[in-house]
């Protein structure tokens, strides 16, 4: 093994020993999947290796946890097929329609889910078309073909896992860690220079980036839940720690000048804490401490109580991450994130539509390719749903499927005559799919690269008696090409609207904010503050840095809430006969039934805090003049007409 990843490294391109390594990996892995496929005499023994091809990832966790979602998947889609074939088995129209809102719902599904529960919901939806089209064709063999499906993929996902496992390390715990104390130290150093009332021109402690950052984490945990017990115990923890720090981030903060002598020392302590994290326990005990020094400034303005509050998610944070230290876990906040639904439906619909299509091109035409015109369109509409750009991403594909028909048809007409036995088969196997396991390790190319390794997997296949036939191999990339154009069609007839998401998360921000003051006082307001962070770093991520407006109304919601917070501590003790809480509950009915309209919700602030003046409850008065204020100042922001 040391050897050949050396000679793999000296090779001319990208290759590292990283590279060499995943590409040893896969290829050791593909080879043992399709030698069991072949001793157990399957009807297709080169389904378990392109199991094995669809799963490869450089990452241990990776593989693991998308090999149980995998195997999780293929049985409920197995299960789904046996009921469509004991439902429709005689009648196709129904058959088809049955299998494609199967798919449309699988899609939605994975459009909304998150981390490997997304892979579940992809692998469920095209086993149905992989399973099901050969039943259409021959129902009374409908049943040994799911069951030789389902052996194949669980022969691939064990072979992979096995591999991975014995020849790969344990990286994400690692990995994680030294990501986590990256954004810790970055967000101590953001707050250091909000405590010395600067702004710093440095790019790595933009708030906008540090907080996009922290969102990519969140993809580490996904990963590392397979890999890791550890983090798969305490990954609602690690979730909660990450949202402390959003909370952080987003929320921006103008340091009163008068008070900057008195803040320094603490803007100057937390710098000098984030050049070198003691670790995350110690850290939040610091932070804690500073917290407390702060807290018992008996002339606490505005600004330095949001300081406070500031410093104290980021102690909630560093206190959250520090259960992968093994130190005592602490209770986890909840969490939520956004989903968008809209996109959900159009790319259900996508696939309903696109598998409608098939199935009347293959009942019109009559043509003998209708099982892989099915078997193709259903993980071309899965991988094509989760792109940006739906018709760059099929040209990818189609480009990456030409390239394996093309490799296809070298390898079995001029290569495997010649060659016999399964080493041999192995070693001229091993020249192609090299290509393709090395073109996904370079993102440009990623995409090409899964397209060229399934359709070369699967126009090369062979039983245990081969067959040459060209005209065969031709008819069947002929389905190929018109399954990837009927799946460009059903693209093109539901397009994506231009700026859509855009529309949904600014939309989602305001209605979410109506809701916070309409029902504020019922709520989980961390919980409704973490989906509010995800979507406006979403927002952040889809405008760019250098739109200054892009998340105003939602950094105006996010503190909004925090005053809300503040306002209910506030009043929780009040004796609830008493005039100033009957001040209050008169005040926050009208702030309530007013809430989408964000200039009155002010004024009646205002008329609150007047009438808790003249009760003599002067803090509360300044807290609800504070909320009018950001009310105020939420009228003026990204109001909806301005994105209607």
């Amino acid at each position: 093994m040391a050897r050949a990843l050396r000679m793999l490294v000296a090779l001319p391109g990208s290759w590292t020993p990283g590279t060499a390594g995943y590409v040893l990996r896969s290829l050791a892995a593909a080879s043992l999947a399709l030698w069991l496929g072949f001793q157990l005499h399957l009807d297709a023994p080169f389904s378990a290796a392109s199991t094995v091809l669809l799963l490869i990832h450089p990452l241990q966790g990776a593989v693991v946890g998308k090999g149980y979602n995998r195997v999780l998947g293929t049985m409920l889609g197995l299960a789904v097929a046996l009921v469509l074939t004991g439902l429709f088995a005689q009648k196709m129209l129904l058959f088809i329609l049955g299998v494609g809102v199967w798919l449309g719902l699988c899609v939605g599904a994975m459009t909304v889910l998150r981390h490997y529960h997304a892979t579940a919901a992809v692998v469920a939806g095209y086993t149905v078309c992989l399973a099901l089209g050969p039943a259409i064709v021959a129902p009374q063999q409908s049943f040994d073909h799911i069951v030789g499906r389902g052996t194949a993929v669980v022969l691939g996902v064990l072979s992979l896992s096995l591999v991975a496992t014995l020849f790969s390390y344990k990286t994400v715990e690692h990995t994680l860690n030294t990501a986590l104390r990256d954004i810790g130290s970055r967000t101590l150093r953001l707050l250091a220079t909000r405590f010395n009332g600067e702004h710093s021109t440095e790019p790595a402690i933009a708030p906008d980036r540090l907080a996009i950052d922290i969102s990519k984490v969140d993809e580490l945990l996904g990963i590392g839940r397979g890999e890791s017990l550890l983090i798969r115990a305490r990954i609602a923890t690690l979730q909660a720690g990450l949202a402390y720090l959003h909370a952080v981030v987003l929320d921006e903060c103008v340091t009163d000048r008068c008070v900057l002598p008195a803040l320094a020392p603490i803007g100057t302590e937390l710098q000098q804490l984030a050049e070198s994290i003691p670790g995350f326990c110690v850290a939040a005990d610091r932070v804690r401490e500073m917290q407390r020094s702060l807290a018992q400034n008996p002339d606490c303005t505005a600004s330095q109580q949001r300081l406070n509050e500031q410093l104290a998610d980021l102690a909630s944070g560093l206190l959250s991450f520090a259960c992968l230290e093994r130190a005592p876990r602490t209770p986890a906040r909840a969490v939520s994130f956004h989903r968008h639904y809209g996109d959900a439906l159009r790319n259900g619909l996508r696939a309903l539509l696109a598998t409608l299509a098939t199935g009347a091109v293959w009942y019109l035409t009559a043509w003998d390719q209708g099982p892989t015109l099915l078997a193709v369109l259903g993980p071309c509409c899965t991988l094509v749903a989760t792109s940006a750009v739906p018709a760059q991403g099929l040209a990818r594909f189609f480009k990456g499927t030409l390239y394996g028909i093309v490799a296809a048809a070298a390898c079995k007409f001029l290569l495997l005559p010649h060659i016999s036995g399964f080493a041999l088969l192995t070693v001229a196997l091993i020249a192609f799919w090299t290509v393709g396991i090395h073109a996904t390790t370079r993102p440009r190319h990623a995409f090409q690269g899964i397209a060229y390794l399934i359709a070369f997997n699967t126009l090369v296949s062979t039983g245990g008696t081969a067959q040459y036939d060209f005209s065969d191999l031709a008819n069947q990339a002929l389905a190929w090409l018109a399954a990837l154009a009927i799946c460009l069609l059903a693209f093109q007839l539901l397009p994506g609207k231009s700026g859509s998401h855009l529309h949904v998360l600014r939309t989602a921000l305001h209605k979410d904010t109506q809701r916070l003051l309409r029902h504020g006082h019922r709520m989980d307001l961390l919980k409704w503050q973490a989906k509010q962070q995800h979507r406006l770093v979403a927002l952040q991520a889809l405008l760019g840095a250098d739109n200054q407006q892009a998340g105003q109304a939602g950094s105006v919601s996010l503190q909004l809430s925090r005053q809300l917070i503040w306002l209910q501590r506030k009043t929780r003790d009040l004796q609830p006969d008493s005039s100033i809480a009957k001040c209050v509950q008169r005040g926050d009915r009208r702030i309530s039934r007013y809430a989408s309209h964000s200039a009155i919700s002010a004024a009646q602030a205002r008329r609150t805090s007047r009438s808790l003046t003249r009760l003599g409850a002067h803090d509360l008065a300044a807290c609800y003049q504070d909320l009018a204020g950001l009310l105020q100042k939420y009228a003026g922001a990204d109001i909806p007409t301005r994105f209607s």
